[in-house]
C-alpha cells in the first residue's frame, strides 16, 4: 500500500467524515476525528464541549492576532487553543504509531508533516448539497446557512492557528474532491484507488 495514513480536511456537511469512515472500513483501519478531541479533553481534564468552544474561537479576531503578537514578543505562555493544538498533534502522532489510520480534521496533516506515506485530501461541496446534509443532521432549516458558515470559519481558523496556512489552499493537499458532484461513495472509491495504487 502506497499510503499508510489518510488525512481528510473538509467543509462542514460535505460528507468528509462519512468518506473517511468508508475508506477506513474498506482498508480495515481505524478512523479518528472527534475521538482525538475526546482524548485531548481527557488529558486536560476538561469537557469536550469546552475544547470544541476553544477550537471555534481559535485565532478568529484582530484582537487575538494582536494578543498573539505581543505574547510572542514577550515570550508569553501558550494560549488554551495552542495547548489544545499541541495536545492533538501529540495524540495524532501517538495514534499513528499504532499503524495505518484515517484522520478526519484536527489539522492532522501538520502532525504527520513530512511523511511521504500520508495522503492529504480536501472534501468540499456546493451550498445546496451541504444545506441538504446539514438538515439531515437535525439542524433547523432557518439556521442551516449560519451553521455552515460558523463551522467552516471554525475549521479555517483552527487550521490557520495550527499551520499558519490557508485551509482552502489546494497546494496543501494531494487530492481535492467535490462530494456534491461525485457523491460520497465515489469520493471514497477515488481515495481508495489512490491508496491502493
Amino acid at each position: 500500500m502506497r499510503y499508510n495514513y489518510i488525512v481528510i480536511e473538509r467543509e462542514y456537511a460535505s460528507g468528509g467524515r462519512r468518506i473517511g469512515e468508508l475508506v477506513a472500513e474498506n482498508l480495515g483501519m481505524p478512523c479518528y476525528g472527534i475521538e482525538i478531541l475526546e482524548m485531548a479533553a481527557e488529558k486536560q481534564g476538561v469537557s469536550v464541549e469546552y475544547l470544541a468552544e476553544l477550537e471555534e474561537n481559535a485565532g478568529g479576531s484582530l484582537l487575538y492576532s494582536l494578543y498573539k503578537m505581543s505574547s510572542i514578543v514577550s515570550g508569553g505562555d501558550a494560549t488554551a487553543s495552542e495547548q489544545l493544538n499541541r495536545d492533538e498533534i501529540e495524540i495524532i502522532r501517538k495514534l499513528s504509531g499504532n499503524g495505518p489510520a484515517v484522520f478526519v480534521g484536527r489539522s492532522a496533516s501538520i502532525a504527520l508533516k513530512g511523511r511521504k506515506d500520508t495522503l492529504r485530501v480536501f472534501i468540499h461541496a456546493d451550498e445546496e448539497f451541504r444545506f441538504s446534509r446539514a438538515k439531515e443532521y437535525g439542524i433547523d432549516e432557518s439556521k442551516v446557512k449560519s451553521t455552515l458558515k460558523k463551522y467552516d470559519k471554525r475549521r479555517e481558523n483552527y487550521y490557520k492557528l495550527s499551520t499558519s496556512m490557508n485551509w482552502k489552499d489546494i497546494s496543501h493537499y494531494d487530492l481535492v474532491l467535490n462530494s456534491a458532484t461525485m457523491g460520497i461513495d465515489k469520493c471514497a472509491e477515488i481515495i481508495l484507488d489512490c491508496v491502493k495504487s
